[in-house]
Parts: C-alpha cells; structure tokens; sequence
C-alpha cells in the first residue's frame, strides 16, 4: 500500500509539471494520454520538419503541452493545439478562451492538422524566431532554450518541460525519422509502440535485435565500484553512473521484476537500457531506471574485442542514438578493436 501511494504521487508530480504551467492548457491527462497523442500526430509531425525544418520532436512536444493531449478547450473545440493567438494578421475563425486576460482572442483551425501547419509558419515566418533556423535541427535542447527566449512562452521552466518530454517519451528518434525517411519512421513505431498480432506469413523484423545475453558482452559492475544514489521510490539499493541513476541485477531478476521494484514501467526500463523483449538481465548487469545522459565527460571509447555499442552506451551512461549521432552510426552498424566511439560532441 505504501509503495503504491508512493507511485501515485510521483506520477500526481509529474502530471502536475507538465499541465499546471498555462491556464488554456490545463487539464490532467496520463501517460497513456501521451503515448496516444504521439501515435495520432507522429506522422504530422514528421511532415513539417521535413517541410520546414523544424524538429518534430519540439512540434510533438509542444503539441502535448499547449493541448495537453488535446483535452483543452482550445484543442477541443478550436482545433488549436499550440496556443497560437489571432495578432492582427489572422483572418480565420477564432475561439475566446480566459488566458493572461479574460476572452483572448485565439485562432481556431478546421482540423488539428491545420493547427499543425500554421504552427510550423507562424515560426517561419516571423522575423523574431529567425534565429531558431540558424540551429541545428536535431539540437532539440537548443530549441527548447531558443523557443523562450525568443517569447514563444512566458514560464521559465518551459524549455525543461519541453526536453523532459522529449527525453522521457523518446521523441528525438521522430527527428531521426524525419531525416531519414518513412522507413525510420516505422522503425520509431515498432520501437516504441510494436503491435502485438502479425501475421505469421509476413512477419515484420524488429527496427533493433540486440544478440542474447550469452552472444554479447554486458556491462556488470559491483557496489563498490559507483557512488550509492538516492531514490525515493526503491528499497532496492540504487547507484549513479554520469549522473544517472541504476540498479545492479540480482540472479533472477527481470526487466519486469526490476520494474516492479523501482515504480517504473518495464518498457520504459527496457527502452532506458535499449534491451530488446526478448533479452533479460544477467547477473550483475547495470539496469539504469532513468533516461541516460547526452554525453560523457570521457570524449573517446577505443574499442576492445567482445564489445558492442550498447555494451559501451550502457559502461558510460550514455544514450545509444547519441552515440550514433556522434559516430554516424546507426543501429546495423558494426564497429571493431581499435574503432575510436566519440562520448560527445
């Protein structure tokens, strides 16, 4: 019961964090929310950034949060799901909804795929959001910072929210797709939303098959080689490895059971850990139990035998499509004794 109200109230906090912050955006929505918005605007926003050169990461995540899912009024009944005002340029339909002032004039769109496109105009083609053209497109953090600064929203705290949902909901891999084409963008829906029936005649591979744990070598360490962390919502002791918290597996233990015991679900530790469903831990394997980080303040990895680049995503704490992006790689790659793996930029 205690581990259960424990859960309630990090998840309470963690809604609480991404509808509180906008009066036309509130309302409170879940994880599965979330998940389901991504799959109905995915390939929308997919389109844009291929169209305008905007990362469909910062288009899905700023969709969530301005329409919180689309449950607002102003997503509901207007169609609107970035919280576009009329200015003085709009002639189309508008919508009143009580924001800094009472009746703010706010444009209300046919269908949300239009709202989608005007979004992605309004910041082409207004002289005060230039610079965020000047970015890297798959620099979502720089975006989110860029998107304040230049006044696209007036809480502080926008751009975290903004790159926590990107990070936690794994939407960088939409820029991926974007960049490389429909393909990569069935690879994003297979990774993270698989459909469970396939026709056995014509089975679809996975976007990523990591070998068995008896094929691969995997990154184990013992208590005493990290620094202990502190997580609330564990009795399991937990430990940090660049600045990310994780557990090490016990003889037995699962992805599942791990889950169970740190309050997060086994996809997301799965995903956290680019583990495949069909591997499980080994013992003494690392299970982080949040998102790795970017980069490591150890710039280059010389690889030895035996190694893969999961093996050496999970030994520095680093995301594996970073290291990708860093080593333009990507997932089929092969890499061999000696290769030099960048950690960062």
């Amino acid at each position: 019961m205690k581990k259960n109200i424990v859960h309630f109230l990090q998840i309470s906090i963690f809604l609480f964090c991404l509808t509180g912050y906008d009066s036309h955006a509130q309302g409170l929505y879940t994880e599965q929310d979330i998940y389901a918005y991504i799959d109905q605007y995915k390939s929308v926003a997919v389109n844009k950034m291929q169209q305008h050169h905007i990362p469909a990461s910062i288009t899905m995540a700023q969709g969530i949060l301005e329409s919180a899912c689309g449950k607002s009024r102003l997503a509901s009944e207007g169609n609107n799901h970035f919280g576009i005002k009329c200015h003085e340029n709009w002639e189309g339909d508008t919508i009143l909804v009580d924001d800094d002032e009472l009746q703010e004039c706010f444009r209300k769109y046919e269908s949300a795929e239009e709202s989608y496109n005007d979004h992605s105009l309004f910041l082409k083609n207004r002289k005060r959001y230039a610079n965020l053209f000047e970015l890297d497109v798959l620099d979502y953090e720089s975006w989110a910072k860029t998107l304040k600064a230049d006044g696209y929203a007036t809480n502080p705290k926008y751009p975290d929210l903004l790159i926590g949902l990107i990070e936690r909901f794994q939407l960088a891999k939409l820029d991926t797709a974007a960049m490389l084409g429909d393909s990569a963008l069935a690879e994003f829906i297979a990774e993270n939303h698989p459909v469970k029936t396939v026709s056995p005649a014509t089975p679809e591979p996975p976007a990523y098959q990591p070998p068995a744990p008896a094929e691969k070598k995997v990154f184990t360490a013992l208590g005493n080689d990290y620094p202990a962390g502190n997580s609330p919502f564990t009795y399991r002791k937990v430990f940090e490895n660049n600045k990310t918290y994780f557990v090490i597996a016990k003889k037995g233990d699962t992805y599942e059971s791990i889950a169970g015991d740190v309050q997060v679900s086994a996809a997301n530790i799965r995903t956290f850990n680019d583990a495949d469903e069909n591997t499980q831990p080994v013992e003494n394997e690392i299970v982080y139990i949040e998102a790795k980080g970017k980069n490591n303040p150890t710039k280059i990895h010389i690889v030895v035998a035996g190694e893969t680049l999961r093996y050496i995503s999970q030994r520095y704490g680093v995301q594996l499509q970073y290291i990708f992006k860093y080593n333009n790689l990507n997932e089929k790659s092969i890499i061999h004794p000696g290769d030099q793996i960048l950690l960062r930029h």
